[in-house]
């Protein structure tokens, strides 16, 4: 929209040059020239501030559009037509129907599969089915509990080191003793 409201003016710019250039060259009839060139002038104003209003109006659009907002559906797919690229869930609100995104890919799904799906404005951004999102859960929990076990585990061995040393150091203190 920038653009476009850049080349209107451009264009506006050019003809009230060409106005003005029209009057110069008419110098037998300067009133009429200059009367020609504030009416073009005028023109072109009035038609800046029209393009004007109007990409404000476009800009405020885009920024609303842009702006949509994510929704989640958990549900089970109750209609799809892969070639169409349209699916239809069902979640705990009622059906949605969805347009499959540029990255969805709905030939790896079925009518009946549970599935968790991001979309805004009716077009899908991701489709996942229900179970990896679940194993993803889980095995973050899992790889959570190794990497505090393996912490632990280091503790524990670090201060059966520090028991060993101390161990020693009293065996080295104790035999002097003993060869008394």
């Amino acid at each position: 929209m920038k653009k476009l409201f850049s080349m209107f003016l451009a264009v506006a710019f050019a003809l009230s040059l060409a106005g003005m250039a029209v009057a110069a060259d008419d110098a037998a009839k300067p009133a009429k020239a200059a009367e020609k060139s504030a009416t073009a002038a005028e023109k072109s104003a009035t038609a800046a501030e029209k393009s004007a209003t109007e990409a404000k109006k476009s800009a405020t659009t885009a920024e609303k559009a842009s702006k949509a907002k994510s929704h989640y559906v958990t549900g089970t797919i109750e209609a799809l037509d892969a070639a169409a690229g349209t699916f239809t869930v069902k979640g705990k609100k009622g059906n949605v129907d969805l347009k499959a995104g540029e990255k969805v890919k709905l030939g790896d799904f079925k009518v009946g599969d549970k599935v968790v799906v991001k979309y805004a404005d009716g077009t899908a951004k991701s489709v996942k089915a229900e179970k990896s999102r679940k194993a993803e859960k889980k095995a973050g929990a899992a790889a959570t509990a190794a990497e505090k076990s393996a912490t632990d585990a280091k503790k524990s061995a670090t201060e059966a080191e520090k028991s060993a040393a101390d161990a020693k150091k009293s065996a080295t203190e104790a035999k002097p003793a003993e060869k008394k």
